[in-house]
Formats: structure tokens, sequence, C-alpha cells
């Protein structure tokens, strides 16, 4: 229903009161008047009472012609064009993560050893050179050697155990080893002449004891690292390092 008017100089409305704002309708106002009982509002007090605003009267609001109300409207429809290029773009990624080249495995099917330790710089390069010897004529096994600096390698070996990635093969020092052992965390390596087990190799390089990680997936072949190395490595005067007396610092949590 249309009830808009264009208020002129002969309008029977002009100088009447909008029943809403109690203002006066003046020349060239648009006004509303209830189809109902008659009562005249301006257009914008129709629109915010939602009808007329004579008390009793039950007039609703309904069809205003005018100007629409500024604003932003309702957003423009999307093109297909942009969807199918949003989806294109999303699959493409998907597509993308799965079939990317990945970096090739140096492993390359073999089973792979972890073996974690410390190791100053010449013994560094000398394990270094060993382990590559060893991967470069193995076929069944490949050592991936994590040698660090002195004094850092207890709080990896914490943080490796606590998520449940422990090496297969550690260099403890001798301070730690005893701990573990009573731990229950290492795998016994054979027993001795009188029938002790055996849970710990001395490392020829330095004053640590090469031992295996008691839940390792593969006991055999880390056996046979740890035997590779305290068969190559180069000995050194274990004696003179004891008598410096270096202590490492405490393990944490250990």
């Amino acid at each position: 229903m249309n009830n808009l008017e264009k208020i002129t100089s002969g309008s029977e409305h002009l100088g009447q009161t909008c029943i809403v704002c109690q203002e006066t309708i003046t020349q060239e106002d648009e006004v509303v008047v209830c189809p109902r009982c008659r009562t005249v509002h301006h257009v914008d007090c129709w629109k915010r009472k939602g009808g007329c605003g004579k008390t009793g009267c039950p007039q609703i609001a309904k069809a205003v012609v005018g100007e629409k109300p500024e604003g932003d409207g309702p957003p423009p429809p999307v093109s297909k064009w942009v969807i199918f290029g949003g989806l294109g773009a999303i699959i493409a990624i998907i597509l993308l993560s799965i079939y990317w080249p990945k970096p090739p495995d140096p492993a390359m099917g073999r089973t792979k050893i972890v073996f974690l330790g410390e190791a100053y710089y010449e013994l560094t390069q000398e394990m270094i050179g060993l382990a590559n010897a060893y991967n470069e004529t193995s076929e069944e096994i490949y050592i991936d050697l994590q040698l660090l600096p002195p004094g850092s390698v207890d709080q990896k070996l914490v943080v490796l155990i606590a998520a449940g990635e422990a090496p297969d093969v550690i260099a403890l020092a001798d301070e730690r080893l005893w701990y573990f052992i009573e731990q229950g965390a290492l795998l016994e390596l054979g027993k001795d002449e009188e029938g002790e087990p055996i849970y710990a190799v001395q490392h020829p390089g330095q004053l640590t004891q090469m031992v295996i990680w008691g839940e390792t997936l593969h006991p055999e072949e880390a056996l046979e690292v740890l035997h590779y190395f305290a068969d190559h490595v180069t000995p050194v005067d274990l004696d003179m390092l004891r008598e410096l007396d270096i202590k490492p610092v405490p393990l944490f949590g250990f």
C-alpha cells in the first residue's frame, strides 16, 4: 500500500503536526497518511515507529515508496568464477602438499640407528668420518650420528626420552650409567665371566660408556653400531682424563 505524499503549497496537510515528532508539516516534506485513522506522519517517523503513531491505531508499516535508505545494503553476490577459483586454489595446495617431492632419505630403506653423544672437535670429525665410511658400504644399517658439544647432551636426552624418541645408542657419562641401569632403561649386552650382566662398553675416545636404549626397535643393529665405534675410534689415555676429574653438569630429571 502506498501512502506516501509530497507536501506542496496546496496540500491539505500543510501546517499540521506530525503525531510522532510533534513538528509542523512544512512545504516539501514527505509524509505518510495512516490509511486507518488518517493521521499524518513524516516518512521517517512512520518508518521509525513501524507504522501509525496514534495510540490505539493498529496500522503497521507496509509499503512506503520513496528513496531507498542509505547504507551498505546486502553484499553483492559472489561471482561463480571467484568461488571456482578459490576451490581450485585449495585443491592445488592440498595436491601440492601430497605430491611435492620429499627430500631423499639418506637411509634409503636401511635400518636407521641413532647414535647420540658429546664430543670435542677432533673426536667429532673422526666419528663423522667413521659414520660416513660405514654408511657408504653398509647395505642394511644407516648410522644417524648426532654429536653435541660437551655439556649439552643431557637436556636433549631428557626431551627425547620424554617424547618417546630415545636414541638407539647413547654415549653416557660414567656418572650417569648406574642411574640408568638401576632404572632398567638399558639393554643388556651380555654377561661377564662371573655371569653378571653387561650394560655398557667403554668409549675408547672419551670418558663415556656406550649403551643401548632398552626399548630400541633394532637391538641387533644397535649392538653392531656400538661395537663398530668401540673398535674403530682412536683410543686415548683414559686414566689421564680421569685424573683431570672433570664432572658433568647434573642431568635434568635424572
